[in-house]
């Protein structure tokens, strides 16, 4: 795993070193302590930090072609490396290193850009092909490692696994972009390809950037659209999950380094750790996260229930709330953009504890998308069946949810009950500032943004690109484009980095994701349960009370720390002179919510904690002279 940083000069026949390329690639020293390196071509410069785990003593990049013209940065690991390096052996080309990396640089010279329909695996990397003057820029299916890049109109083009990266160059300039503020402010997220940073673009999953001759195009390399099911009995996809589920984890404990997991309890990460167990001679180090609040809040019990089952060798962190305010500022900073997922906390947490006694650590995120795992997926179902009745009635529902203090799940029903539009119903369940509460909030001199800003777009658009497929999987798809890309790859990839630990994600094996993809979702979601097909699949690996426990998700105590242990954190951070005068929000109302909190009137914690994030980014990124040093 590695931290890659480029530029490529558009305006000179040759490339001047710089004293930012040095600057950058050093920011990015967390992904990457093991090794460095960089390399200036005719018009490109290339870096990387890298985190050794396949091939520790020679795979040194940037690397190179037998000829030295052309040259690869990469970030992530090819699961099928050998057999693809078996292949280009037979065809003649001759490899120096035992490096996965390498198989890019001979698959560039072989297929060309068909070589990422090739890898198996989690990626990120550019390719520099000297005598075509070829940049090559590509992001892997599912988004799992992010490639973040900004494009200067006939003056250059700089990208980097990380945006602080990008800004090491003191002529970039640090300017808030209204859609990227917009889109945080309904889902807690970045919406790709749009950044928090006008002039960045996050590049989007299964995509990938071709710059010859001074032509910029971006185009997507990959795409899985569900369509019409399959029509196998439930037995036969019990056994094809099965089969490339064990065959994802067996690919995936590859290293030369150690191998562990997360383990929270759930299905998902108990039916990695239990293949895992299965691939091995050794017990596997798993490692857990719980709350000093308990109860909803704290998933230990459920963790340790696997670890025994399995025989693992456990490990467990507790999350204490007066670590928060400085850990929340640090996190900050490896974002480089605000972040709306407060599980990033705990994720950080247990990378660390994971970064003390294992390199590499499988992780359980993508089985609730491909599987069914939301509950809100038969909700929305159940909210599509009823709109018409809904609808006649939805104002008197309105008023009367409104009317009744917190229970925020019943408000996002009436909120979206009586919509029609798929797309605005479902991305109404997931918004935090809702159109007209966004309105509210927003500074006035951002008002005719807000009023014409469209936070549907990516639901809608998604949602038509899968119009063949059956409902709940045309739901299952929008989130694996939206918030499994944008929030959960990007809290783990980002957190388990900040402290050089690589996550690999079993479960998002590209086979597997495009295989669930044609499995009827009635197979998935029943009236009584989620995720039928991936229990039965695994249901000889886990403890029965692991499978019939109900989902609820990583919840995070964020209600009771802006009431007790963030309170005064918050006050000061959300309400000082400098959070007033800064010119993106109405005072007034950020006071309003922080009042309706504090009272117990509304549940505000989600915006709350949106607020926060923003302003101590602003604070990191926008005022400080020095923002991006470490």
């Amino acid at each position: 795993m590695c931290g890659i940083y480029g530029r490529l000069d558009l305006a000179s026949p040759q490339i001047a070193p710089l004293e930012a390329d040095r600057a950058a690639i050093a920011l990015l020293r967390h992904r990457g302590p093991d090794d460095e390196g960089h390399w200036y071509g005719s018009r490109v410069c290339l870096g990387i930090r890298r985190l050794s785990v396949i091939d520790l003593s020679t795979g040194h990049q940037p690397m190179f072609n037998e000829d030295g013209r052309v040259a690869v940065v990469y970030n992530g690991e090819i699961y099928n490396y050998i057999e693809l390096r078996e292949e280009l052996r037979s065809r003649g080309h001759r490899f120096t290193t035992d490096s996965d990396t390498e198989v890019i640089v001979h698959g560039w010279e072989e297929w060309g850009e068909k070589v990422a329909e090739r890898l198996n695996g989690m990626f990120a990397f550019a390719v520099w092909d000297e005598r075509r003057r070829v940049l090559w820029l590509v992001r892997d299916r599912l988004g799992i490692k992010p490639l973040y890049y900004r494009h200067e109109q006939g003056r250059r083009l700089l990208f980097a696994s990380e945006i602080k990266a990008i800004l090491a160059h003191a002529d970039v300039p640090r300017e808030v972009e209204e859609k990227g503020l917009l889109n945080f402010m309904a889902y807690g997220h970045a919406v790709a390809p749009d950044t928090m940073y006008r002039g960045i673009r996050k590049l989007l999953p299964g995509h990938a950037v071709r710059v010859e001759n001074g032509h910029v195009a971006e185009y997507a390399w990959w795409e899985a659209i569900p369509g019409e099911v399959e029509p196998h009995s439930e037995d036969e996809w019990v056994r094809r999950v099965r089969s490339l589920l064990e065959d994802s984890v067996r690919r995936q404990m590859v290293a030369d380094v150690p191998v562990g997991a997360f383990l929270s309890g759930g299905v998902d990460s108990s039916a990695v750790v239990a293949l895992m167990t299965r691939n091995t001679g050794r017990r596997v180090h798993t490692f857990a996260v719980g709350f000093e609040y308990g109860g909803a809040y704290n998933e230990l019990p459920d963790s340790r229930r696997v670890a025994a089952h399995l025989g693992t060798e456990h490990h467990e962190i507790l999350v204490k709330p007066a670590q928060l305010p400085e850990m929340l500022q640090t996190l900050i900073y490896y974002f480089d953009e605000p972040f709306g997922d407060a599980a990033c906390f705990p994720t950080y947490l247990v990378s660390q504890l994971a970064r003390h006694h294992v390199t590499v650590a499988l992780t359980g995120e993508g089985g609730d998308e491909l599987f069914g795992g939301y509950r809100r997926y038969r909700a929305d179902r159940w909210l599509q069946i009823l709109s018409p009745i809904l609808s006649r009635d939805h104002g008197v529902l309105a008023r009367i949810a409104g009317a009744v203090p917190r229970f925020r799940r019943l408000k996002k029903l009436v909120q979206a009950g009586g919509i029609p539009d798929d797309a605005t119903r479902y991305s109404t369940l997931l918004r935090v500032f809702t159109d007209n509460l966004l309105q509210e909030v927003i500074d006035a001199r951002l008002a005719q943004a807000a009023v014409a800003y469209d936070a549907v777009a990516a639901y809608r658009r998604h949602l038509a690109t899968a119009t063949g497929a059956e409902h709940m999987t045309r739901l299952m798809y929008v989130d694996m484009k939206t918030w499994l890309a944008d929030t959960y790859l990007e809290k783990v990839d980002k957190t388990s980095m900040a402290v050089s630990l690589e996550a690999r994600v079993p479960l998002l094996d590209h086979r597997l994701v495009e295989l669930s993809l044609r499995i009827p979702a009635r197979l998935k979601i029943t009236s009584r349960d989620t995720k039928r097909i991936f229990k039965r699949a695994v249901a000889d690996l886990l403890p029965p009370e692991t499978l019939q426990k109900p989902k609820h998700g990583f919840a995070v105590p964020t209600d009771p720390w802006f009431r007790g242990e963030l309170r005064q954190f918050a006050y000061d951070v959300l309400l000082d002179t400098r959070s007033r005068q800064r010119g993106f929000f109405r005072p007034e109302i950020v006071e309003r919510l922080w009042r309706e909190h504090q009272t117990g009137r509304e549940v505000r914690d989600s915006h709350l904690w949106l607020l926060l994030n923003f302003e101590l980014w602003a604070r990191r990124f926008l005022d400080a002279a020095s923002a991006v040093a470490a």
